[in-house]
Order: C-alpha cells, then sequence, then structure tokens
C-alpha cells in the first residue's frame, strides 16, 4: 500500500465510521492530503482509538511516512488531545526538532518579557 492509497484508507475508515473533523463551526469530511494524519485525526483521540482497533494505526507502518518497520519504538503524543501513537524514527525525529525549535522560540519570548518589564521598572523608579 502506497502513502496515497494508506491515507484514503484512513480517510474512508474514518467517514464511514462516521468521524468528522471540525473546521470554522463545520462538520466535515476527512480527505487525504500531505498532512492527513498530521492534522485534524490526531486532535481526536476517539479516531485515534478506531484506527488502532482496525489496524490500520500501530500496525509496523508509520502514519506519517508509510515506512514499515517491525517495531515502531518511538511513539508521539499530541498534546492537546492526549493521543498517543508509534511513528518511525525518522519522523520523531523531525517531530522533535520542530518542538524544540518551538519551545526555544517561547523561551526567548519569555527572556525579553522580562527584560521589558526591568527595564519599564526602573524608568518608572528613575521618574
Amino acid at each position: 500500500m502506497t502513502q496515497d492509497e494508506y491515507e484514503s484508507a484512513i480517510c474512508k475508515e474514518l467517514n464511514d465510521a462516521g468521524f468528522r473533523q471540525e473546521f470554522h463551526g463545520e462538520q466535515l469530511e476527512y480527505h487525504p492530503d500531505e498532512s492527513t494524519f498530521g492534522g485534524a485525526i490526531v486532535f481526536d483521540p476517539d479516531a485515534v482509538n478506531h484506527l488502532k482497533r482496525v489496524g490500520l494505526l500501530d500496525n509496523g507502518k508509520c502514519p506519517m511516512c508509510s515506512i514499515r518497520e517491525d517495531d515502531l519504538m518511538y511513539k508521539l503524543q499530541n498534546q492537546h488531545s492526549g493521543a498517543i501513537y508509534h511513528v518511525c524514527k525518522s519522523c520523531y525525529k523531525q517531530y522533535a526538532s520542530q518542538e524544540q525549535e518551538k519551545r526555544a522560540k517561547g523561551c526567548c519570548l519569555v527572556i525579553v518579557i522580562i527584560i521589558a518589564l526591568v527595564i519599564w521598572g526602573v524608568i518608572k523608579l528613575v521618574s
């Protein structure tokens, strides 16, 4: 099964089972695209569990790139939904580096805010 066929199978299964994704308040069917699995599906833990039950997830195939490995040892957990799924080492590293970049940007923002508050406090004391 190619990645396109795999994404189509995931979307068909979810649509046939009555799952829908919410987009701007509308309930839409799932359609395969470049972010089929990494997109709305992982925000719905019931959809993830359903895909596990029918064998489309955690079946030895990475849901993000469709590489087949004997043991997908790396797991990701969606922070918003809590859904857990297993991926290959390559996709895990890619995801981990993206998360690390996000954290680094957030940390820099906190430092800038603290410095701004200190400067503001000094200006208030002097004036």
